[in-house]
């Protein structure tokens, strides 16, 4: 009897679980159809190109414009009546085309907007871009993105008395020989990512905006016939020819100190990157006995004949590489930071070059014959007269704003 009530039982559970499993069925039918039946009901709007509903112009100069296509899409079931498409967030990005507003976009129809981001200054902007049928649904927006980058430029040093500061476009383009006038024979050059500084032989330390404005000749005095400049992020440094020293002093200016490195013969160019300063020892011991030297960033370890050259004068540093203009050779030097790896002869072709820069891609020079020249990272691609400068002034130093 126990085993017939228990095949009862379990009978009826079978009995009630088969039918909970087809009204459960039967509810997911229902559901799948009355989605399908509201979607067909209801406009469905989206943008394209996106991702993640996010669209990216990426980075763009300073002053120049990009412009992209967006595409919207009704994928539902019913048309979106009359339709309005609105810009939000930051006035760089403007609607410049609009082939959707006051259309009612039918299902599987598209129509197109056209956005422009103008990159006026530096940084990140955001922008929503977005589309609003008459009917309550009907709607869709996409989230845009862009970077500004301050435009980039070269600069030198016309060092003939009284001399000014020249400026070119990154890509050689528009050369201004008078970018920055008032100078005293400016040597050395340097740039970060508000000022223009350089070396007045006759003057002292000048600094500038980077548009130029707001000269002060007279940054930093007490000079001793400065030469080369370099600058780190919290110090500048200098070369004083006379005195045979490197000098150094806050950002702002205060805390001079003429005397931060000495014992140095008849230094030139100077360079700096996180762990050493560098500089160009143009003149040793009244001979052209000639070596680029080397100190830890507060000065100590001194090293004077860290890599021994043919008369040296500007020097520049990256990540892997110190270079250096071999006057004596036409030609610029390389070696690897721990000075191992020397060659005097990296880039050929050079005329008795001074100055010399460097950035994430390429090598540049100032050549005696009025021109300057560049070279990618690796040597290669040399091109001695990437910029003419038109000039019968000698050109000393050379810098290129910061990526």
């Amino acid at each position: 009897m126990r085993a017939m009530n228990t095949l009862i039982q379990t009978s009826h559970e079978y009995s009630h679980t088969r039918i909970l499993k087809k009204t459960l069925l039967s509810l997911a039918v229902v559901l799948a159809l009355t989605v399908g039946r509201v979607n067909a009901e209801i406009p469905m709007l989206s943008w394209t190109p996106e991702t993640n509903g996010v669209y990216d112009y990426g980075t763009v100069p300073v002053g120049q414009t990009v412009s992209q296509v967006f595409t919207l899409t009704n994928n539902g079931g019913s048309a979106s009546a009359a339709l309005t498409v609105s810009i939000s967030g930051s006035p760089m990005f403007t609607v410049t085309s609009d082939a959707c507003s006051a259309r009612s976009l039918g299902p599987g129809k598209s129509c197109g907007v056209v956005v422009q981001f103008d990159a006026t200054s530096s940084g990140q902007l955001t922008a929503t871009l977005t589309a609003n049928g008459r009917k309550e649904l009907a709607t869709a927006s996409i989230t845009l993105i862009g970077t500004g980058a301050a435009s980039r430029h070269v600069y030198w040093t016309n060092s003939t008395y009284p001399g000014s500061i020249g400026r070119a476009d990154f890509d050689g383009q528009n050369v201004n020989q008078n970018f920055i006038t008032g100078t005293a024979s400016p040597f050395g050059m340097a740039v970060d990512g508000s000022h223009v500084y350089w070396a007045n032989f006759y003057g002292g330390i000048g600094r500038a905006d980077l548009d130029g404005q707001n000269v002060n000749q007279s940054f930093i005095t007490g000079y001793a016939n400065p030469a080369g400049v370099a600058i780190d992020g919290s110090h500048i440094y200098w070369a004083n020819v006379n005195s045979s020293t490197i000098g150094r002093a806050d950002l702002d200016g205060q805390n001079v100190n003429q005397n931060f490195i000495t014992g140095l013969y008849f230094p030139n160019g100077v360079a700096v990157d996180g762990s050493h300063v560098y500089w160009a020892n143009s003149l040793q011991g009244g001979r052209e006995n000639t070596t680029i030297g080397r100190a830890d960033l507060d000065g100590q370890n001194v090293n004077q004949s860290f890599i021994t050259s043919p008369r040296p004068y500007g020097v520049a540093v990256d990540g892997s590489h110190i270079y250096w203009a071999n006057q004596r050779g036409d030609a610029i030097g390389r070696a690897d930071l721990d000075g191992q790896n020397v060659n005097e002869s990296f880039i050929t072709g050079a005329s008795s070059p001074y100055g010399v820069a460097v950035d994430g891609s390429h090598v540049y020079w100032t050549n005696s014959n009025y021109t300057i020249g560049r070279a990618d990272l690796d040597g290669q691609n040399v091109n001695q007269s990437f910029i003419t400068r038109g000039s019968d002034a000698f050109a000393g130093g050379l810098a290129v704003d910061p990526e």
